[in-house]
């Protein structure tokens, strides 16, 4: 295989030696294309996982490092240039304490372990010009910066998903050494533009704002099968993830044991720790339910998992997930022209809508979940084809990786030629909520700086404290000729403020706990609302996918 002109070393935290960051799956035989492709994971005990495309050359550490060295490296970071600047911007943004010092120091710990690691390579020794791409925004990102001190023909980048800046399980800021990260580093790369917002706002002081720029995610379009497979009168339902504690689907299980009519065929594609548990769990509740059928696949790769969709007839993918930060199997589904149910977690609102999808509150009760599935089952599955048709237009318009992975990997060829100081052109695309009244269009006006922008209160939000002051101002116009009914007005209008739960623009909402809402960057919290019949919630989705159809 010819050499390219340019090398790239790409980190990773996981893959290929799991099915963690399966968005590279895809990313990889694209970026073939344009580098000499090196790929270093942290994963030292588990084997490989997945194939590589033919030229990538494959490493990793043969062993974790000891705790000697460990202590070693540790004290001469205490006495650190970096964790000098770290200290004073913790302080002055009033954030420095005992366990933030503690963090720091294990982040330039494992910077300096992987710094070590990546120069002792042969790559290293190659003249020709190197990228250093992560795909993650993790704490040993400051030690890759720090290879750029080889010579001028090395840029280091890096991919920053919603996971890398909050904790998914409690909402909370995560440092990863972003101040003298962000002053080093060529450019951070994020799945939307809303991602890159937050990012901005929260982790940057507003300059280069070049630096952080926008490349969305991309799957290949669906295999196309010369005989479409026989549909059934069974409502077929497909999820795809790893069986983890986090994809609640104990909590699908119960559900479609508590179906009371219906007939469901449920597969699941995945593996993991939480496998040998679940199964148990699925025979215990499934095994003599009538109209029920389930079947665990295990895992497949890309390859497998589209000859699948093509090959069965499949009406419905679910995720009843409590975080997604890369929802990459979602984009498959849709490119697959399979119609995508899903809780608005993380960064599923990055691919998915109620114009491409459905979208379920984050926290879905277990009756909710049973009568939403017991609609399903009665729905025309024509509704599901039009839903599907949706879903397919978006991925093929936004999420097609011919265009987007293509240009990223080109971007990165050229990452010495990025202007630091000009703003990347803002996406426009228009996000809904799972509630049909709260349809609005993301817009970022083109002359504002990205710092100003605040995604702790969204355009959800600020649409709706425009209508709140408009009905003020009428409200202030008829005061003497309604007082009576102005104050009722008013009084109605202050309960529903005092329940809105509407985040303060300090930052503050990062600190939130999960339970709050677990969005603290750029997702509203939600209004508090009377509860409301199971049935009629379920009601309530399937009139709003009716609304939609085409």
């Amino acid at each position: 295989m010819a050499k390219k002109p340019q090398n790239l070393l790409l980190v990773t935290e996981h893959y290929p030696c799991s099915n963690q960051e399966s968005f590279l799956e895809t990313e990889l035989p694209y970026l073939t294309k344009f580098f000499n492709v090196y790929l270093v994971t942290r994963e030292t005990d588990k084997r490989m996982y997945r194939i590589l495309p033919p030229g990538v050359i494959f490493s990793r550490p043969s062993t974790k490092s000891g705790r000697l060295k460990k202590w070693w490296i540790r004290t001469q970071c205490r006495f650190s240039h970096a964790y000098r600047i770290e200290r004073r911007e913790g302080q002055e943004e009033g954030r420095w304490n005992r366990a933030q010092a503690a963090h720091t120091l294990d982040a330039l710990v494992d910077s300096e372990l992987m710094r070590q690691y990546l120069l002792s390579l042969p790559v290293m020794q190659d003249e020709r010009p190197l990228v250093i791409y992560s795909a993650n925004y993790n704490n040993y990102l400051y030690g890759l910066t720090r290879i750029k001190e080889m010579g001028k023909d090395i840029h280091v980048t890096a991919r920053c998903h919603r996971a890398n800046m909050f904790d998914p399980k409690t909402g909370e800021r995560r440092e990863t050494l972003n101040y003298i990260t962000n002053k080093n580093i060529d450019a951070v790369y994020f799945t939307s533009e809303e991602r890159r917002s937050v990012y901005v706002h929260h982790f940057t002081d507003g300059e280069f704002p070049g630096k952080y720029r926008v490349a969305p995610l991309g799957v290949p379009g669906p295999e196309v099968l010369l005989e479409p497979p026989e549909e059934d009168y069974l409502l077929r339902i497909v999820t795809c993830s790893p069986i983890e504690e986090d994809k609640r689907l104990t909590l699908l299980i119960d559900a479609i044991a508590g179906m009371k009519i219906g007939c469901l065929d449920w597969v699941h594609i995945g593996d993991g720790s939480e496998r040998e548990k679940v199964l148990e769990y699925a025979r215990d509740r499934l095994e003599n339910k009538p109209g029920i059928r389930y079947e665990f696949l295990g895992d497949m790769n890309q390859e497998e998992r589209y000859h699948y969709y093509a090959s069965h007839k499949l009406d419905v993918f679910l995720s009843v997930s409590s975080s997604e930060s890369v929802p990459t199997m979602m984009l498959e589904a849709m490119a697959n022209h399979i119609f995508v149910c899903a809780t608005a977690v993380d960064g599923v609102t990055d691919v998915v809508s109620n114009e491409t999808g459905l979208l379920m509150p984050e926290n879905p009760t277990l009756e909710q979940l049973t009568a939403f599935l017991e609609m399903l089952c009665n729905m025309d599955k024509d509704k599901f084809d039009s839903r599907a048709e949706l879903g397919y237009q978006c991925w093929e318009k936004w999420f097609n990786a011919e265009e987007n992975c293509m240009r990223f990997a080109s971007e990165l060829s050229a990452v010495e030629n990025i202007q630091l100081d000009e703003t990347p052109e803002p996406v426009h695309r228009v996000f809904t909520s799972w509630k049909p009244e709260e349809k609005v269009e993301v817009v970022v006006p083109e002359d504002a700086p990205a710092v100003e922008q605040q995604p702790s209160q969204t355009e959800e939000n600020k649409a709706a404290d425009t209508d709140n002051a408009s009905e003020g101002q009428q409200d202030a116009a008829q005061t003497d000729q309604q007082p009576d009914q102005q104050k009722e007005e008013e009084t109605t209008k202050a309960s529903e403020e005092a329940g809105s739960g509407q985040p303060e623009a300090d930052g503050k909402e990062a600190e939130q706990p999960a339970e709050q809402g677990n969005a603290p960057e750029d997702e509203p919290s939600g209004q508090q609302e009377e509860e409301k019949p199971i049935e009629q919630e379920a009601e309530e989705l399937i009139e709003m996918m009716e609304k939609m159809a085409p």
